[in-house]
């Protein structure tokens, strides 16, 4: 008797979100090294609290907006897995916001002023920032998945060792210490399991404005999965393992009492 687990597949999308996100934080980071480059027009001064009235400041000289543009293309969007048919707008809007989108679309005609560049430039910092809480959430995660790996992998190599010597086999106090053994393997999966509840309760927090919940990272993650939980669902499996071999062992205890 053995048990599976959804864990490795687990441990794979983790492992393959952990790659989408370094690279993204890459590409971001060339993203406002290029956007720092890139030349202005307009006026100098405080910033505006708001891209709209930015704009509203700016001459109607093109060519920063643009330039702008071409550096998210072939930086983030380059490597975000974007369907061909979204636009270059789409993917702004998404990942800095409509505002941002609208402003930088050719059809507004405005000028990238420096107060403008650097909202874009705070924009992609503030995306930066949840990039990185992410990296920070899925290390954590990868971590919690590679403990419950350990421990389904201990179990499971104990029950195989215990299966290869047959209940009738044993006498009356090798029964018992079995039956002793097999609460212990309860009570262990019981408490890891309150630790998963306790860590999914949690969240992640790099910086004063940006947090994520542990539950809304691991719906996010397991989606395509047969299970939402697969920590959860692992312990599940375990303990229900580990009664089904007590209640035998409780039952052959009977008959050599």
């Amino acid at each position: 008797m053995t048990v599976e687990t959804h864990v490795p597949a687990a441990r794979e999308r983790v492992a393959d979100e952990r790659e989408a996100v370094r690279a993204k934080l890459a590409a971001y980071d060339d993203f406002v090294d290029r956007v720092r480059d890139v030349s202005t027009g307009g006026t100098g001064g405080e910033a505006p609290s708001s891209v709209g009235t930015t704009l509203a400041a700016t001459t109607r000289q093109r060519g920063g907006c643009a330039a702008v543009r071409e550096a998210f293309d072939t930086t983030v969007r380059g490597v975000d897995g974007v369907d061909d048919d979204e636009s270059v707008f789409e993917t702004l809007a998404a990942e800095l916001g409509e505002e941002i989108a609208v402003a930088l679309a050719p059809t507004t005609g405005s000028a990238l002023t420096p107060q403008y560049r650097e909202q874009v430039i705070e924009a992609a910092t503030d995306r930066r920032w949840q990039l990185r809480t992410m990296a920070t959430a899925l290390e954590r995660e990868a971590a919690a998945l590679d403990a419950a790996s350990e421990a389904f992998a201990a179990l499971r190599e104990w029950l195989i060792e215990a299966d290869e010597t047959p209940l009738t086999a044993l006498g009356f106090d090798d029964l018992r210490e079995r039956h002793a053994r097999l609460g212990d393997h309860i009570d262990r999966c019981e408490a890891q399991a309150r630790e998963r509840q306790a860590f999914l309760d949690g969240s992640t927090s790099e910086h004063a404005k940006v947090g994520l919940g542990h539950r809304c990272l691991v719906s996010f993650l397991y989606s395509d999965l047969p299970v939402e939980y697969p920590v959860l669902d692992g312990v599940a499996t375990a303990v229900a393992t580990c009664k089904r071999c007590r209640r035998n062992v409780r039952a052959q205890l009977t008959r050599c009492a």
